[in-house]
């Protein structure tokens, strides 16, 4: 902790160093006596006293501490105020520090500020100083009192004018106030707003004037009474207003004003912004002007489209040119056509498109737009002969070769089924239209391997997605193989391309991913391991394949093969918001299937790393995006860009709305420290004010994932989950859990989450029983704290209940450790008569009830503790046997599963000798009947790569399964917090 404030003269004197180091070593009783003493001899010295108010927070001594309190309250009540700036900032620098103690002096912190400024009212600096404190800390109340009276004392500056309609309208959404003031603030911001645009001049004044610039005519007008600088000037401060019209359900008032030729795109305002264009589009929607938004966007895309001449027919309005070509604007244009929907509108709809498609180049946009209008009308327009199926057709045999043509087809599911085969079977003979093409020049190849590839999507879609959870394996084998075949024969086009570029062939091995992942939910138990083989052999190949690592992680999570997926979610460099979006798909329950470090081998060394550290790592990004929103505020600032800086601030809301992905990671982590591979870190606390309600959004992305479903079935992604998702349920418990283990380790973090939990929902079975166990134990030790002799007999029945009922929660750990005794097979998969592998649910149960084992002991050791003080529940010696017999079974559980560990280690490393995952994987050489394994093994070529990846993933596992063999049984309170 360093010293807030140099007391000479704002600088740091010799004093000051001493100080400084009494405070480095924590001497905070000779640190507080270095400073009394030295107030008593320069007792105005203000700075001397925020540095005795730091100290006395960071004592952690409690009387000091409500010292403290009395020391601010006298420092604000100070007069004449400090209006000095470093002061003022170092008494918000502790109030960041001790968010406890801030919430305490808020009200006078805040007055501090109002009367610095009040008492120097023509100090900009510090006014400016006083809105960016508070705005940053998102105290938009404070910022908006800041900002009105900078605005009253400074009457023709249009900054503080801004401001104050920016904080105004922030603070009408800040849940902190009540409905009176939001409504207060809401009303504010849209008063100034409406004045903003009374004082937009007129155009034809400006042309009358000889066509003075608007700066100019506001610079004229800003020498009358009225401040014609706060009028709006730019499009950006016209898109600042639509985003607050439209926050307050004013859009038909926003729609006018972009109507009105003072104010709206054709004026010296709106300068014919393409952005305000889509905002106006946008805000037809919002109000269901179909008729308007029609005909709007019919004249956007007569100006845009190629046979409209500019030499013979004036605008008349914004000249959008190739900016209309905007699927934007097409997806408007289809949509209030089918809402209009009458016999004259379709004509001219499909009318508009076909003058996009008659010239030499075609449009893509103009190719979707027929595509939807034909999925939209289903009947045809009066003679017309054209079909969707047409329309799908025509778009294939153009964009065949290219990456946008799957999401074009994706209306192709909606023809009946002979008109799926026609289609299916055209775009087949297009593909193929002769076996020579195979073999023409480089170009033509890797040209017809794309065809082939997009062909491949359309019958995944067509025919193996719809056939999901029916019997067809033989098909399924046969697509595979194709797909291998065909990436294959398309490695050697790619070898001349720069690594970090997709490859032609890359989605042809993903399909065959996926296929093998369709068997194996088919009952096929070799289809993961086989999806892992041919996605590392397609990564060899293409190492930045996004899609191709997302799948390969989540398959290596499945196969409980934690240190490949970390690995493989190494090299994917999660950035920024991605942390949130994304990174539960490595660590939803990897607590409980790869807790422990790992080894990572670099170019000169070995070096240890766990999954704590990547956690960390995920959780702390919302800690520097803050740092970075800080900085971007302030240059938005400085460009008054305040629609800009809007966008920024929703983007930073989305983080902090996040809280679902922030617990799920922290309990995560939380769960490796209690099983000892971790350390404990009030760094992994989220901060969660009402946990009953815990309506954070949620931002788990599942659209990253590769997905060629048919509409109707289940998304790619959920065949790979290794469990149900986590939900709400779980994380509260998780919390409660997080609490009861803080409580037992004698930690206090400020925060009760005794709340009743919701419905348990979906969880695996291990984890809806460690849940009911939690509630349980979390009110008798709540009750053991805070019991009042009242109730004594209400909570001692309580407490005997409970303990009856312990070998009810014990027992399902009790059958897995017997069934582990007996045959540790049973919690294996097996691959083949010769091969099982343990799988992610394996692991799963087994860390689950070491886990809850730990924190039952350490609960009712802890109960028992509390108890031989309190004595509210008379039987002491019932507690306390009940207690050693928790020891003793969490001992034998513990001893079971490291044997069983154990000897299941032994049997993957002397299985890895030999080749019976190789023949799982890769099937056994010269059996033409496994059509799957031979295509992997003819693409495979090396058999050094075939064994060395298998024995690899036998020593995966081995790997995996002395994370169970390290885990020792230790009470919670072993465990001392970091």
């Amino acid at each position: 902790m360093s010293i807030l404030v140099g007391t000479a003269n704002g600088r740091k004197d010799k004093n000051d160093v001493i100080l400084q180091e009494l405070m480095d070593a924590g001497n905070w009783k000779q640190a507080l006596a270095s400073v009394e003493k030295r107030l008593k001899k320069n007792d105005k010295s203000i700075g001397l006293v925020v540095n005795k108010i730091s100290i006395l927070l960071a004592s952690c001594d409690t009387d000091r501490q409500a010292q403290a309190t009395v020391e601010v309250r006298d420092l604000l009540g100070r007069k004449p105020p400090t209006s000095d700036f470093d002061i003022l900032l170092a008494i918000e620098s502790l109030a960041e520090k001790w968010p406890g103690w801030y919430r305490e002096s808020k009200t006078a912190i805040d007055q501090m500020w109002e009367h610095a400024a009040v008492a120097n009212p023509k100090d900009e600096k510090l006014l400016d100083l006083w809105f960016k404190t508070k705005f940053t800390a998102q105290n938009y109340k404070a910022a908006q009192k800041a900002t009105m009276l900078y605005s009253k004392n400074f009457p023709k500056d249009r900054r503080p004018y801004y401001r104050l309609i920016l904080s105004s309208h922030l603070a009408s959404e800040s849940p902190e106030l009540s409905d009176s003031e939001r409504s207060m603030f809401k009303e504010i911001a849209y008063r100034l707003l409406t004045k903003a645009v009374t004082l937009i001049p007129d155009d034809s004044a400006s042309s009358r004037l000889g066509k003075l610039s608007l700066e100019s005519e506001i610079s004229n007008a800003s020498k009358g009474q009225v401040d014609a600088s706060r009028a709006l000037q730019n499009p950006g401060d016209l898109l600042f207003l639509l985003r607050i019209y439209q926050s307050q359900g004013r859009d038909k008032e926003a729609l006018d004003i972009l109507n009105d030729p003072r104010t709206g795109l054709t004026s010296s305002v709106g300068r014919s912004s393409w952005e305000l264009v889509l905002a106006k589009v946008a805000l037809h929607e919002s109000c269901e002007l179909w008729e308007l938004q029609w005909t709007e966007c019919y004249e956007i895309l007569r100006r845009a489209s190629p046979s409209y001449s500019k030499d013979t027919e004036h605008t008349g309005g914004v000249n959008v040119g190739a900016f209309g070509n905007d699927w934007t604007i097409w997806a408007a244009f289809l949509k209030a056509s089918s809402k209009i929907a009458t016999l004259e509108k379709s004509s001219k709809t499909k009318g508009m498109i076909e003058s996009y498609l008659d010239n030499g180049k075609k449009s893509l946009n103009a190719q979707k737009a027929m595509i939807e209008f034909y999925a939209a009308h289903p009947v045809r327009i009066g003679s017309d002969s054209g079909t969707l199926l047409s329309a799908l057709l025509a778009f294939y045999y153009e964009y065949s070769a290219s990456p946008v043509c799957f999401d074009g087809l994706r209306h192709a599911q909606r023809l009946p089924l002979e008109q799926k085969r026609e289609f299916l079977i055209k775009i087949e003979k297009h593909t193929n239209p002769d076996e020579t093409m195979r073999f023409s020049g480089e170009k033509e190849r890797r040209e017809w391997i794309l065809s082939e590839i997009n062909y491949l999507k359309q019958a995944y879609t067509l025919i193996i997605s719809v056939q999901a959870g029916l019997d067809n394996t033989k098909l399924l084998e046969s697509f595979v193989a194709v797909c291998l075949y065909l990436y294959k024969i398309s490695v050697p086009l790619s070898r001349d391309l720069p690594v970090s570029e997709r490859q032609p062939g890359d989605d042809a091995a993903i399909l065959a991913a996926m296929g093998c992942i369709h068997l194996f939910d088919n009952g096929d138990e070799r289809g993961l391991v086989r999806a892992a083989a041919i996605l590392e052999l397609l990564l060899s190949n293409s190492a930045h394949n996004y899609d191709a690592q997302l799948i390969i992680i989540r398959v290596y999570i499945y196969l409980g093969i934690g240190v490949q997926a970390m690995s493989h979610y190494a090299r994917l460099d999660i950035k920024h918001l991605q942390y949130l979006t994304n990174s539960w798909i490595m660590f939803t329950r990897i607590s409980t299937i790869h807790p422990h470090p790992f080894p990572v081998v670099s170019s000169r060394k070995i070096d240890l790393t766990s999954p704590t550290t990547m956690l960390k790592s995920a959780l702390s990004w919302g800690h520097r995006q803050n740092q970075q929103v800080e900085g971007g505020i302030a240059s938005f600032f400085e460009h008054d860009s305040l629609f800009e800086l809007l966008q920024h601030l929703e983007f930073q809301k989305t983080t902090e709305v996040a809280a679902l992905v922030k617990a799920s990671l922290m309990s995560e982590a939380k769960r490796i420290a209690r099983l000892g591979h971790g350390y404990y870190g009030l760094e992994f606390d989220v901060a969660i004010s009402d946990p009953s309600s815990f309506n954070f959004d949620d931002v788990r992305n599942t659209a990253s994932f590769p997905n060629y479903e048919a509409h109707g079935q289940s998304s790619f992604e959920r065949y790979l989950r290794p469990g149900p998702m986590t939900e709400k349920a779980w994380l509260l418990a998780q919390l409660r859990l997080t609490d009861l283990v803080y409580a037992v380790m004698g930690i206090d973090t400020g925060q009760s989450r005794l709340f009743r939990l919701p419905d348990m929902g979906d969880m695996t079975l291990p984890e809806k029983a460690a849940a009911e166990w939690t509630t349980v134990m979390t009110s008798l030790h709540g009750g053991a704290t805070q019991c009042s002799k009242s109730i004594q007999k209400e909570y001692s029945s309580c407490v005997e209940g409970a303990l009856s009922r312990l070998d009810h929660f014990t027992k399902p750990w009790a059958v897995l450790a017997k069934e582990l005794e007996e045959d540790p097979t049973q919690v294996m998969v097996s691959l083949s008569p010769d091969l099982a592998i343990p799988n992610w649910y394996t692991f799963h149960r087994i860390y689950m009830a070491m886990d809850q084992c730990a924190i039952t002991t350490a609960f009712l050791q802890s109960i028992a503790t509390l108890n031989q003080k309190s004595h509210y529940f008379e039987d002491q010696s019932f507690l306390d046997s009940s207690a050693a017999h928790m020891k003793e079974v969490g001992l034998l559980i513990f001893r079971t599963f490291h044997r069983a560990a154990r000897t299941i280690q032994a049997k993957m490393l002397e299985m890895a000798k030999k080749p019976y995952l190789e023949e799982v994987c890769f099937g056994k050489e010269g059996d033409d009947t496994d059509i799957v394994g031979m295509e992997m093994r003819n693409l495979a070529e090396n058999q050094k790569w075939i064994t060395d990846y298998c024995s690899g993933l036998m020593g995966n596992w081995a790997e995996a399964l002395q994370g169970v063999i390290s885990t020792k049984y230790r009470t919670v309170k072993q465990v001392k917090p970091n």
